[in-house]
């Protein structure tokens, strides 16, 4: 079955997600159930949530998301980018500069 625009955007936005999280150098079980979660909560079909967390569960590094289709919506994007770095209660200095540059490439 093809995704609709609303799915693919969805993953676009799980993916960046993903990219955000990563910028430790991993995917924390927190991280990985709220994307997981809220892909759900958005009907993304669940077998392209598996295949967009089968790196992430290899332990690799996830892919880069579709910058182009992120700015059409950048505001959703970095809405969820901001929300994904505060829902541990704490910020740290590379998250903060990650933020930075994703606010400035896709405004």
């Amino acid at each position: 079955m093809a995704l609709s625009a609303e799915d693919t955007f969805n993953l676009e936005v799980l993916r960046l997600l993903l990219f955000v999280a990563w910028v430790d150098g991993e995917v924390d079980q927190h991280e990985a159930q709220m994307v997981m979660s809220l892909g759900r909560s958005w009907t993304v079909p669940e077998d392209a949530l598996q295949a967009l967390m089968a790196d992430v569960k290899a332990g690799k590094k996830p892919g880069e998301p579709d910058w182009a289709l992120l700015k059409t919506r950048s505001d959703d994007a970095i809405t969820a980018a901001r929300a994904l770095v505060l829902s541990d209660g704490k910020v740290k200095a590379e998250e903060s500069a990650l933020l930075k540059r994703l606010v400035a490439s896709l405004a």
